[in-house]
Formats: C-alpha cells, sequence, structure tokens
C-alpha cells in the first residue's frame, strides 16, 4: 500500500515537474462566449400585464485578448454586451371630467409598455495567472474602464424617456477563471465574476 502511494506521488510529481504550460510570455489568448445571468431575472411578470415578454433574452455576450508579458502575467481588453428590460399589455383606468355632469367618469384603456436597456462595457484587464499546467490555465483578474448605457421607456410606441450614458460611466471587474486547453491552440473557458458583467461567463479559448 506504502508502494501504491509513494509511486503514485511520484508520479504526480513527475508530470507537474515536466508539463509545459499552456501559455507563456508572448503567448496571445482570445475568449469569446456568453454571460449568465443578466438583468431580466430581476423582473416579475406577475403583476405587470398581459402578453409579458422580456427584452433581450438570458444572455449577454462578450470576449477578452490577452497579451502574456510574462509566463503568469497578461494584459488585455475585456469588453461585453448586454440588452435587458420588458413589454407587456396593461389595462389602465383613469378618471376623465364630464362638464355637462360636472362629474368625474372612470374610463379604461389599453396601453402597451416597453423599457429597453442597452448596456456595453469596454475595460483594461490585467490577469494574475495562478495555477498553470499542460492543460489547465487558472487565474485571478480585475478590470477598469468605461460604460455606455442607453435607456428607453415607451407607451404605444412613443417614448416617454430617454437616457443616453450611464450616471456614472465607469466600469470594473474582479474575476477568477480558468481556461482548459482540448488541444495545442483549442479550449474551453469559465470565470466568476463580481460587477462589470454577468456573474458567470463561459465559452471558448483560443491561444496563438
Amino acid at each position: 500500500m506504502k508502494k501504491i502511494l509513494f509511486l503514485t506521488i511520484g508520479l504526480i510529481f513527475s508530470i507537474s515537474i515536466n508539463a509545459q504550460s499552456p501559455v507563456m510570455q508572448g503567448s496571445i489568448l482570445l475568449d469569446a462566449g456568453v454571460g449568465f445571468p443578466t438583468g431580466n431575472i430581476l423582473w416579475d411578470n406577475g403583476d405587470l400585464g398581459e402578453n409579458y415578454t422580456v427584452n433581450g433574452g438570458p444572455f449577454a455576450f462578450g470576449g477578452r485578448f490577452e497579451y502574456m508579458l510574462a509566463d503568469d502575467f497578461g494584459i488585455g481588453i475585456d469588453g461585453n454586451f448586454v440588452t435587458t428590460g420588458y413589454n407587456y399589455d396593461a389595462i389602465d383606468t383613469f378618471s376623465v371630467y364630464d362638464p355637462v355632469s360636472d362629474s368625474f367618469n372612470d374610463s379604461i384603456a389599453s396601453n402597451n409598455y416597453d423599457l429597453t436597456t442597452k448596456r456595453s462595457r469596454i475595460m483594461v484587464r490585467l490577469n494574475k495567472h495562478i495555477v498553470q499546467n499542460d492543460q489547465l490555465d487558472a487565474y485571478i483578474g480585475a478590470g477598469i474602464g468605461y460604460k455606455m448605457v442607453n435607456r428607453v421607456s415607451s407607451t404605444n410606441g412613443e417614448v416617454d424617456a430617454e437616457q443616453e450614458e450611464a450616471l456614472i460611466p465607469v466600469s470594473f471587474r474582479l474575476a477568477f477563471g480558468a481556461r482548459y486547453f482540448f488541444t495545442e491552440n483549442l479550449g474551453a473557458h469559465i470565470e466568476l465574476g463580481a460587477w462589470g458583467g454577468a456573474p458567470i461567463q463561459f465559452g471558448l479559448a483560443l491561444k496563438f
């Protein structure tokens, strides 16, 4: 039993020593994929109205470019785009003054309400690579950059209000992620992060 244990430890140690990192100084890494969830999970159609739909769906879209300045440190660009909002029909009751009877009468109207918000972020990204072997590349990262927002609310197709810029046009992100390479140049990535995009991002990873 001890021999098996020592042989196993020796094999793992040998593999770790001889393994070659999938990324190294001078490597170029590209990630492309989707993010989940988006802000659409905040909308509850229970009390809004009929024919309720979300604008933009459940996913965000984005990608990253990274250049390895050293074997364990990279710099790059992180960008993502998402559309959120809702659309629904509602029956509204309001009062109308009748001068003949000198009274207010209730009136009913069917209205369509729409809210669409588009957010784009682009950030400078720094990644510290903490685990590297022949297939796995794990990292912690931080990014800061610019956020663009366009928000439009409308009733029956007529714009009620429009916001063409973010109240705070700064975006930042803290993240932990990993890439797993199936071949020398092709793999998959997953990232868990706070702010600056969807909490979970995943997709394809390329290395050049």
